[in-house]
């Protein structure tokens, strides 16, 4: 959108008022909305950067269409990097839109675009003090106000109809120390490497930072994920898991800016039950990150990596295979193998990798070491050869950072989808891979990702926020849902593949028994059970945490700690 006009747009935000429903923050278009003169002395305040915020698609729309900008929306409607780049703009179009918006890139220049779930106004902060400024004059005023960095984010925590909008995407900035020393640590501290990632940094970006610097951090497999956001603070889970823990369990420090307005560091010396609730607890609760530092491991030399492709010959058959897949989950994560399987239809995709392996280290091509572990799956296929097609083919890797953009690229992005999640156990794989499977098919597919066990499973339960279930027999997260549905699916129907999938993921929890959780980022929008879903034992010190640091509730989201006060 041309400079002038969205000049022209931020002041008719400014002066107009419309009509959302009152709540216990204030919101655009209620009598508590700050004054047009008000808002004029804090953008100046902020060095300019408050800026009006458009559902992605509002250029191809009267009146806001402009011809350029609604060209460059359309190709670049599915490109993570252009989504995350945009203040309005989110990687699941859902939460721009939910059940009542109408502002779709498809539709006809003359149909009706409204605001949707997207906040109005946003401040593009560039450094702390633009954040500072910007939850002071929230809190001064009791906005509705959200967080978003990249707009990674399946639980429509950065989203809200009349709100004020802190935008993190530009605070950028990659440092490595190979002695860091979190702050109040004693004169006796062990320094070591570390990486500190503003919070609009991504995870491409990052890995190549630690690549130059000869190191590896652990961290998301997808590349436009914010490094520093909503998926450090959700728990954050890793193809390096098995070796290093998750995300949280690497993490040394943080800075942000918590509910009073403050610059606060958070580490096992300063603000150390805020530190706790940080790993693992949840974003867009506690604060606005600034950074995150990460301990930097050695260098990974020598990482296999093997694609398995399957396309069944039958629904039948293919079920079958699956089911054979999900039973040998428990034997590739005993070989130290971690990865992300994709279950649609008839089709099967696996890819799995094992960091730091000695399979094959002088790259002779000899991959027995590997095939063995996958010899329950390879072993299927003896016995039943008309069961469709299959390949299996390993690679050699002399970086994390080499795999990273050789097989990594971001899914589902502009498009409608809808999960629950549940973690399993390794009894599950063992016992009830058939029922899984079934679960597998009763939706439109679904995601496995084997990234606990290992270094996961053996950390204290109560060291970081992080449910407790992520420790000991878990090996996996499962996803299950109905998306994606097109821009023309009836409000009606998208409300009941909602329902179908907040079913489902009862299902699935049935099928593992016990005591289960849910990785919180890749969570059931709508799951009913929630606090024991995403945080079991941890809720209640967590709960204390979030009323001593935000007593107002300030920063509140779908499904936070303390959302339902």
């Amino acid at each position: 959108m041309p400079p002038a006009l969205r000049s022209i747009l931020l002041a008719s935000i400014l002066a107009s008022q419309a009509a959302y429903a009152t709540s216990n923050h204030c919101k655009y278009g209620e009598s508590c909305w700050p004054t047009t003169t008000t808002w004029q002395k804090f953008n100046a305040s902020v060095d300019g950067r408050l800026v009006a915020v458009l559902p992605p698609a509002a250029p191809c729309h009267e009146p806001r269409y402009d011809e350029s900008t609604c060209a460059t929306a359309r190709s670049n409607w599915n490109d993570s990097f252009w989504r995350a780049d945009q203040a309005g703009a989110y990687q699941t179009p859902y939460w721009e839109r939910g059940l009542k918006g109408t502002c779709f890139i498809g539709t006809p220049v003359d149909q009706k675009c409204d605001q949707g779930l997207v906040p109005v106004l946003a401040v593009s902060a560039s450094n702390a003090d633009h954040v500072q400024k910007a939850v002071r004059f929230a809190k001064r005023h009791k906005l509705s106000v959200v967080v978003k960095n990249t707009g990674h984010d399946y639980l429509g925590r950065s989203t809200g109809a009349g709100s004020f909008m802190i935008w993190t995407h530009n605070l950028k900035g990659i440092g490595f120390s190979d002695a860091f020393t979190p702050s109040g640590a004693p004169g006796d501290y062990t320094a070591a490497p570390a990486l500190t990632v503003q919070a609009g940094e991504q995870w491409i970006d990052v890995y190549k930072a630690a690549h130059e610097n000869n190191v590896t951090v652990v961290g998301g497999f997808a590349r436009s994920v914010g490094a520093a956001g909503g998926w450090a603070l959700g728990g954050g889970h890793s193809p390096l898991g098995q070796k290093y823990g998750m995300g949280v369990d690497n993490i040394v420090q943080f800075t942000l800016v918590t509910p009073d307005g403050e610059h606060r560091i958070a580490n096992d010396f300063d603000n150390t039950e805020l530190f706790w609730a940080l790993r693992g607890g949840g974003g867009s609760a506690w604060g606005v990150i600034l950074s995150v530092t990460y301990k930097a491991h050695p260098a990974l030399k020598n990482i296999l990596c093997g694609v398995f492709l399957f396309s069944g010959s039958t629904p039948e058959a293919a079920f079958n295979f699956s089911t054979a897949a999900l039973a040998a989950v428990p034997n590739m994560s005993d070989r130290l193998f971690s990865g992300y399987m994709i279950i649609i239809g008839s089709t099967l995709t696996f890819i799995a990798i094992q960091p730091d392996t000695e399979a094959d280290p002088t790259d002779t091509g000899d991959f027995s070491y590997a095939n063995a572990s996958f010899a329950p799956i390879l072993n299927y296929f003896t016995t039943h050869p008309d069961a469709g097609n299959v390949s299996l083919n390993w690679k050699k890797y002399r970086s994390f950072w080499d795999l990273f953009v050789d097989t990594v690229s971001d899914v589902l992005i502009g498009e409608n989808t809808w999960y629950g999640s549940r973690l399993v156990p390794r009894d599950t794989f063992t016992t009830n891979s058939t029922q899984l499977a079934n679960l597998f098919l009763a939706g439109n597919g679904g995601f496995l990702n084997i990234v606990a066990g290992g270094a996961v499973s053996v950390a204290p339960p109560d060291s970081v926020a992080l449910h407790p279930a992520w420790r000991g027999p878990t090996l996996a997260s499962v996803s299950l849902g109905f998306g994606a549905w097109s821009d023309d699916t009836d409000p009606v129907e998208i409300k009941r593949l909602q329902q179908q999938t907040t079913a489902l993921t009862k299902r699935l929890g049935n099928v593992i028994g016990g005591v289960s959780g849910a990785y919180f980022n890749e969570a059931d929008p709508y799951e009913p059970d929630w606090k024991e879903i995403f945080w079991g034992s941890h809720y209640d010190r967590l709960l204390r945490i979030k009323l001593s640091i935000d007593p107002d509730n300030l920063f509140t989201c779908n499904r936070c700690v303390g959302s339902d006060l």
